[in-house]
Protein backbone atom coordinates (compact mmCIF):
# COMPACT_ATOMS: atom_id res chain seq x y z
CA UNK A 1 0.00 0.00 0.00
CA UNK A 2 1.36 3.47 -0.94
CA UNK A 3 0.63 6.80 0.66
CA UNK A 4 0.79 10.37 -0.60
CA UNK A 5 2.96 13.09 0.98
CA UNK A 6 -0.05 14.73 2.64
CA UNK A 7 -1.12 11.44 4.28
CA UNK A 8 2.38 10.77 5.61
CA UNK A 9 2.57 14.35 6.95
CA UNK A 10 -0.74 13.87 8.81
CA UNK A 11 0.42 10.58 10.33
CA UNK A 12 3.69 12.20 11.54
CA UNK A 13 2.02 15.43 12.61
CA UNK A 14 4.21 17.66 10.46
CA UNK A 15 3.90 19.82 7.36
CA UNK A 16 4.16 18.13 3.93
CA UNK A 17 7.18 20.26 2.93
CA UNK A 18 8.93 19.06 6.10
CA UNK A 19 8.29 15.46 5.02
CA UNK A 20 10.08 16.18 1.72
CA UNK A 21 13.00 17.85 3.52
CA UNK A 22 13.38 14.87 5.84
CA UNK A 23 13.32 12.51 2.87
CA UNK A 24 16.28 14.41 1.43
CA UNK A 25 18.08 14.56 4.78
CA UNK A 26 17.55 10.84 5.54
CA UNK A 27 18.38 9.95 1.93
CA UNK A 28 15.24 7.83 1.50
CA UNK A 29 14.51 6.66 -2.03
CA UNK A 30 10.89 7.15 -3.07
CA UNK A 31 8.85 5.98 -5.99
CA UNK A 32 7.01 8.50 -8.11
CA UNK A 33 3.67 8.06 -9.80
CA UNK A 34 2.75 9.06 -13.36
CA UNK A 35 2.09 12.67 -12.23
CA UNK A 36 5.54 12.94 -10.59
CA UNK A 37 4.19 12.89 -7.04
CA UNK A 38 6.01 10.94 -4.33
CA UNK A 39 4.53 7.63 -3.17
CA UNK A 40 5.54 6.35 0.24
CA UNK A 41 5.66 2.67 1.16
CA UNK A 42 5.30 1.31 4.69
CA UNK A 43 9.08 1.01 4.88
CA UNK A 44 9.49 4.67 3.89
CA UNK A 45 7.01 5.77 6.55
CA UNK A 46 8.84 3.71 9.21
CA UNK A 47 12.15 5.26 8.13
CA UNK A 48 10.63 8.74 8.53
CA UNK A 49 9.23 7.82 11.97
CA UNK A 50 12.72 6.68 13.04
CA UNK A 51 14.17 9.88 11.64
CA UNK A 52 11.61 11.89 13.63
CA UNK A 53 12.50 10.02 16.86
CA UNK A 54 16.19 10.66 16.25
CA UNK A 55 15.50 14.36 15.66
CA UNK A 56 13.57 14.50 18.94
CA UNK A 57 16.47 12.81 20.71
CA UNK A 58 18.88 15.27 19.13
CA UNK A 59 16.72 18.13 20.38
CA UNK A 60 16.84 16.70 23.91
CA UNK A 61 20.61 16.28 23.64
CA UNK A 62 20.92 19.92 22.53
CA UNK A 63 18.84 21.06 25.50
CA UNK A 64 21.03 19.02 27.85
CA UNK A 65 24.16 20.45 26.23
CA UNK A 66 22.83 23.98 26.74
CA UNK A 67 22.14 23.22 30.42
CA UNK A 68 25.67 21.87 30.81
CA UNK A 69 27.03 24.97 29.08
CA UNK A 70 25.09 27.17 31.50
CA UNK A 71 26.64 25.31 34.43
CA UNK A 72 30.05 25.84 32.89
CA UNK A 73 29.20 29.50 32.49
CA UNK A 74 28.32 29.68 36.17
CA UNK A 75 31.62 28.01 37.06
CA UNK A 76 33.53 30.32 34.76
CA UNK A 77 31.58 33.31 36.07
CA UNK A 78 34.26 33.75 38.75
CA UNK A 79 36.86 33.86 36.00
CA UNK A 80 34.77 36.40 34.16
CA UNK A 81 34.60 38.54 37.28
CA UNK A 82 38.38 38.33 37.68
CA UNK A 83 38.81 39.26 34.05
CA UNK A 84 36.37 42.13 34.46
CA UNK A 85 38.36 43.43 37.44
CA UNK A 86 41.55 43.22 35.40
CA UNK A 87 39.88 45.03 32.52
CA UNK A 88 38.68 47.74 34.90
CA UNK A 89 42.21 48.13 36.27
CA UNK A 90 43.64 48.36 32.76
CA UNK A 91 41.00 50.90 31.84
CA UNK A 92 41.89 53.04 34.88
CA UNK A 93 45.58 52.82 33.99
CA UNK A 94 44.76 53.84 30.45
CA UNK A 95 42.85 56.87 31.71
CA UNK A 96 45.78 57.81 33.99
CA UNK A 97 48.22 57.52 31.10
CA UNK A 98 46.01 59.71 28.93
CA UNK A 99 45.90 62.35 31.70
CA UNK A 100 49.68 62.23 32.07
CA UNK A 101 50.11 62.58 28.33
CA UNK A 102 47.79 65.58 28.28
CA UNK A 103 49.69 67.16 31.20
CA UNK A 104 53.02 66.62 29.45
CA UNK A 105 51.63 68.07 26.24
CA UNK A 106 50.32 71.05 28.22
CA UNK A 107 53.72 71.56 29.84
CA UNK A 108 55.44 71.44 26.46
CA UNK A 109 52.99 73.96 25.02
CA UNK A 110 53.42 76.23 28.04
CA UNK A 111 57.20 76.07 27.67
CA UNK A 112 56.94 76.85 23.96
CA UNK A 113 54.64 79.79 24.69
CA UNK A 114 57.13 81.18 27.21
CA UNK A 115 59.95 80.77 24.69
CA UNK A 116 57.89 82.54 22.05
CA UNK A 117 57.00 85.31 24.49
CA UNK A 118 60.67 85.93 25.35
CA UNK A 119 61.55 85.93 21.64
CA UNK A 120 58.75 88.44 20.98
CA UNK A 121 60.01 90.67 23.82
CA UNK A 122 63.55 90.53 22.43
CA UNK A 123 62.31 91.42 18.96
CA UNK A 124 60.19 94.29 20.38
CA UNK A 125 63.27 95.74 22.10
CA UNK A 126 65.25 95.50 18.87
CA UNK A 127 62.43 97.22 16.97
CA UNK A 128 62.30 100.01 19.59
CA UNK A 129 66.07 100.55 19.27
CA UNK A 130 65.77 100.63 15.50
CA UNK A 131 62.90 103.15 15.69
CA UNK A 132 64.93 105.39 18.01
CA UNK A 133 67.91 105.15 15.67
CA UNK A 134 65.70 106.02 12.67
CA UNK A 135 64.34 109.07 14.54
CA UNK A 136 67.87 110.15 15.45
CA UNK A 137 69.08 109.73 11.88
CA UNK A 138 66.08 111.66 10.54
CA UNK A 139 66.77 114.55 12.91
CA UNK A 140 70.43 114.58 11.86
CA UNK A 141 69.37 114.56 8.23
CA UNK A 142 67.01 117.52 8.82
CA UNK A 143 69.71 119.53 10.59
CA UNK A 144 72.11 118.86 7.75
CA UNK A 145 69.45 119.84 5.23
CA UNK A 146 68.83 123.10 7.11
CA UNK A 147 72.53 123.85 7.03
CA UNK A 148 72.71 123.05 3.37
CA UNK A 149 69.71 125.27 2.75
CA UNK A 150 71.86 128.29 3.73
CA UNK A 151 74.49 128.11 1.13
CA UNK A 152 77.63 129.88 2.19
CA UNK A 153 78.39 132.86 0.07
CA UNK A 154 81.52 132.34 -1.93
CA UNK A 155 84.45 134.51 -0.79
CA UNK A 156 84.92 136.40 -4.00
CA UNK A 157 81.26 137.54 -3.84
CA UNK A 158 81.53 138.80 -0.33
CA UNK A 159 84.73 140.61 -1.30
CA UNK A 160 83.12 142.29 -4.32
CA UNK A 161 79.98 143.28 -2.44
CA UNK A 162 82.12 144.74 0.30
CA UNK A 163 84.02 146.89 -2.17
CA UNK A 164 81.01 148.15 -4.12
CA UNK A 165 78.75 148.68 -1.14
CA UNK A 166 80.47 151.95 -0.20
Amino acid sequence: MTMKTVDVAKSLGIHPSTVLKWVKMADIELERNESGHCEFTEENVEALKNFQKNRNRQAVVKVVEKVVEKEEVVISDERAQDMQKQLDQLFLRLIENEKRTEEKAGEVVTFQILEHRSEIDRLNKAITKLENRVVELESQLKSEDSLKGKKPVPRWRSFLTGIFSY
